[in-house]
């Protein structure tokens, strides 16, 4: 099957445009509510520094499932001593077991010249982007590690950037023919340890519909239908993506439920839930496969690059076998990562 490519390779600032482009609503609500004192004021940046000067840097720019199994995870195999942690959340203070000193930290300030390595999400989220104006200008190694599927429209990685894929179709598919540049496959740690969970039997057979109406990939009056034809033909339950939390989202969970859509009520862990799943291009469909539980994805008339989307990860149509889990290495991915950044910045152990 012919894929179909990011549609913006190289120029991250494109996409930051069509990302802003496709939020605007999402955007002026969350300014209306800071400007009448609904949003709390946004946490500045700290800096967790160790005993140590500090060889890594990790940026914790956001703290959903999926990225915590990307960046929170590798902190655990990092020597604590030599490494530092940087992020606006209050989770980062638990994650930096080996700080002894914390400060403030805002674009352009300076961090410590003994980094050398620093992990991220990607330039594309704003704490990463302002470290790694520092980075290129000190020369320090920039990486950027996958924390989900890849679609045509994810952030492009920036010139000089190093990968950590989960697959060899995925960074191929990332890097795009570029050489400007590097990456490695190290695997997924969400889906390693999906795997690890011991086999269940299903508690419930009834489906439920994983949400993604905050995605920028689909339009969202489209998705709505599809969710609610879905789950009312199918007696499927919907479970909402946690970033459906926004205005927008919510009315459109109301005409849902007019509609007659379920929605689900377990708000524990998609993994612990033990229940078949069907997606559009949810990377939770495969977290479940991994899971050893049934798992498919639904599109009445997909586009091309959702029928390649579902061919590049083995991804079953409602209606066939379920989704085969993907093989999984034997070292924690998480491990590997760490390694290769301590492997670069000073000797193990």
């Amino acid at each position: 099957m012919s894929e179909v490519g990011l549609v913006f390779p190289e120029d991250l600032e494109a996409w930051r445009m069509w990302s802003d482009s496709r939020n605007r609503v999402r955007f002026a609500l969350s300014a209306a509510r800071r400007r009448f004192g609904g949003a709390s004021v946004p946490v500045k940046p700290m800096l967790y520094l160790p005993v140590e000067e500090p060889r890594v840097l990790v940026v914790l720019d956001q703290v959903s499932a999926s990225c915590r199994y990307a960046t929170f995870d590798p902190l655990a195999h990092l020597d604590p001593k030599y490494t530092a942690v940087l992020s606006h959340h209050p989770e980062a203070r638990e994650a930096a077991t080996g700080a002894v000193r914390v400060m403030e930290w805002h674009r352009g300030a300076p961090l410590p010249r003994s980094i050398e390595q620093i992990l991220t999400l990607g330039a594309f989220n704003g704490l990463a982007a302002d470290v790694r104006q520092w980075a290129v200008q000190r020369d320090v190694r920039f990486c950027v590690i996958q924390h989900g599927l890849l679609t045509p429209w994810s952030p492009p990685l920036s010139s000089g950037d190093h990968l950590f894929a989960w697959s060899d179709a995925d960074e191929e598919y990332q890097r795009a023919g570029r050489s400007d540049v590097t990456s490695e496959v190290v695997g997924s740690q969400m889906l390693w340890k999906a795997s690890l969970m011991p086999t269940v039997d299903l508690i419930d057979e009834t489906p439920v519909m994983l949400g993604q109406l905050h995605g920028s990939e689909l339009g969202r009056l489209a998705k709505q239908r599809i969710y609610t034809d879905f789950c009312i033909r199918n007696g499927a339950t919907y479970r909402p993506h946690p970033n459906e939390a926004d205005a927008l989202s919510r009315a459109q969970h109301r005409l849902m439920q007019r509609a007659g859509v379920v929605f689900e009520r377990f708000r524990g862990s998609l993994v612990e839930q033990g229940r078949p799943v069907v997606s559009i291009f949810s990377t939770g469909t495969l977290e479940i496969a991994c899971r050893g539980l049934p798992a498919w994805v639904h599109h009445p008339a997909p586009p091309a690059w959702v029928k390649a989307f579902w061919h590049r990860y083995g991804l079953s149509p409602w209606g066939s076998e379920p989704t085969q889990p993907l093989p999984q290495p034997e070292k924690e991915p998480a491990q590997v990562v760490a390694e290769a950044l301590m492997g670069r910045a000073y000797r193990i152990g």
